[in-house]
């Protein structure tokens, strides 16, 4: 393979950037290297055989969801739209300007529920246990997300961060202390995310999916993280709200924030949700 032709980047790079792109480009490198091939899938597996050998691992899979012994606060039964998909869909903006009036909390817990909640259970043949099934789908099943709230103003909920527990359909108080100030200096557009009723941040362990699928395990985490974003922003439309999906966000202050290493789990993806601003 010539090195220079092949470069995905060579050419588009250079005109943004003024520069050609090294030889050891990490965005390149890392893409190549999570790519799978009929000669190597046999070691690209290998995590797949230890799941199904391992009950430990099996039952593990089959709890995925981050608990620090927090007080838990069960969420509302949630607003359900009138609106349908194909409205929400054609429906769809991103609104960057909220109004004062908070949040409900059941619009809150729809928008969670719709985000990454358990919808159904699935029984694995292999171990016997009842796999829960969540809103978006996920490699093999094994939900490496966990989903955070960043609370100034939803009814009932003093302003802080809070944490999604899925299982349970509840949240965790994480800090009951929470400025617009604080929020703001987390991204990269302050002016929208100080304006905002709640910004669900989405984070990501990522050992959940790299031990079965190794370099490509990272990629569908991101990707999932894209259907979790892409059903906040359709339940909000269906709801009336405001929400626009932001990936402009100081990446180490965020993970400081929600209490991550950056490593072993990180921040991918946030999105801001209000009233419309009128």
């Amino acid at each position: 393979m010539n090195p220079v032709a092949q470069r995905q980047t060579l050419r588009w790079v250079e005109l943004v950037y003024g520069r050609r792109p090294g030889l050891d480009d990490p965005a390149e490198a890392y893409h190549e290297a999570s790519k799978v091939s009929p000669t190597q899938i046999a070691r690209q597996i290998e995590g797949a055989r230890r799941l199904e050998a391992s009950p430990d691992l099996q039952l593990s899979s089959a709890r995925a969801v981050k608990r620090r012994g927090a007080t838990g606060t069960a969420l509302p039964p949630p607003r359900r739209p009138g609106a349908t998909l194909w409205e929400a869909i054609c429906e769809r903006r991103s609104g960057r300007a909220f109004g004062d009036d908070a949040i409900g909390r059941d619009e809150l817990s729809a928008l969670l529920q719709a985000g990454y909640s358990v919808t159904g259970a699935l029984e694995s043949p292999a171990s016997g246990l009842a796999l829960p099934l969540r809103a978006v789908p996920s490699g093999g099943a094994l939900y490496p997300l966990e989903l955070y709230v960043a609370a100034p103003r939803v009814e009932g909920l003093e302003p802080g961060l809070y944490h999604f527990d899925p299982l349970r359909t509840c949240l965790e108080t994480l800090s009951a202390d929470l400025t617009a100030e604080e929020l703001a200096a987390l991204s990269t557009y302050p002016e929208i995310v100080a304006g905002c009723g709640a910004l669900v941040l989405v984070a990501a362990i990522f050992g959940r999916t790299r031990f079965k699928y190794g370099l490509r395990g990272y990629r569908f985490a991101l990707l999932e993280a894209g259907h979790v974003g892409q059903n906040l922003v359709l339940t909000a439309t269906a709801l009336g709200l405001a929400a626009v999906p932001l990936g402009g966000f100081y990446d180490r202050r965020t993970d400081e924030f929600l209490g991550l290493d950056g490593v072993n789990e990180s921040a991918l993806y946030t999105v801001a949700i209000g009233r419309e601003l009128r």
